[in-house]
């Protein structure tokens, strides 16, 4: 005798229902409040074998291999949020970082430009599109990427320090150290004047080499003036306590 393969389906077995997933997706984000990643993991995993046409266990799992630095897998998640919900901005931004991470810059610039079409005013996908931008080289783009973050988010530290970083560049430095003063000029932020300050000091070190350049070539010119030759001294005291 032989037996069947097929299965009968016992009909008093219900399905999960809406409120069995409202309750394992919060169960797996307290998991993952506290700290208990394995217990998360086997929770939103419970999620996606139970409904796994639906997009809150893939994009739950998704933000958890992210955190833990797992963007391949991150990515594999949140591509399936986009087979689901292929118009969703938040999982194109979330894809766009790992791609990001993972060096992807073409695939996360396509992420961040098409999460733009569907919400063109968010801060962050613009300052994330102009690090893409700025990693390629497209100072341009970045610089024009950032000004709308800044401008959207006047607040915005991420895409002032960014912004301080393709003025530099580009040689920009005076402008540089404006966008940091003009920015403390309306918050007190401990990062913008961390920047502030690193900029002030290579201001300092690229004028205390030109002015040593200039102290030197009057003195090749001028060998007695002895005036010079004291500065000169200082100059180069100053370069030696500055030196990074």
């Amino acid at each position: 005798m032989s037996t069947s393969t097929h299965l009968q389906p016992e009909s008093n077995i219900e399905a999960p229902s809406q409120e069995d997933l409202s309750n394992l997706v919060q169960e797996g984000s307290a998991a993952l409040t506290k700290g208990d990643l394995r217990s998360a993991l086997e929770t939103f995993g419970k999620v996606i074998e139970a409904f796994p046409d639906r997009p809150e266990g893939h994009n739950n799992l998704g933000a958890l291999y992210s955190s833990l630095n797992e963007c391949a897998k991150a990515e594999v998640c949140f591509t399936r949020v986009l087979d689901i919900l292929p118009h969703n901005a938040n999982a194109m931004y979330n894809r766009g970082v790992v791609r990001a991470r993972l060096e992807k810059s073409d695939l996360a610039r396509e992420d961040f430009e098409n999460a733009l079409k569907l919400n063109p005013k968010d801060p962050d996908l613009f300052n994330n599109l102009g690090v893409i931008n700025f990693l390629q080289g497209r100072l341009k783009q970045a610089r024009k990427n950032f000004r709308k973050a800044a401008k959207l988010d006047s607040l915005n530290t991420n895409a002032v320090i960014n912004l301080c970083d393709v003025e530099m560049a580009a040689g920009n430095h005076t402008e540089a150290v404006v966008l940091c003063e003009n920015f403390l000029a309306k918050q007190n932020d401990l990062d913008i004047r961390q920047r502030h300050f690193e900029l002030l000091i290579t201001g300092c070190r690229e004028a205390l080499g030109k002015a040593s350049e200039a102290a030197e070539a009057l003195l090749s010119e001028d060998g007695k003036n002895n005036g010079v030759r004291l500065e000169l001294g200082k100059l180069i005291q100053a370069q030696s306590v500055l030196k990074p």
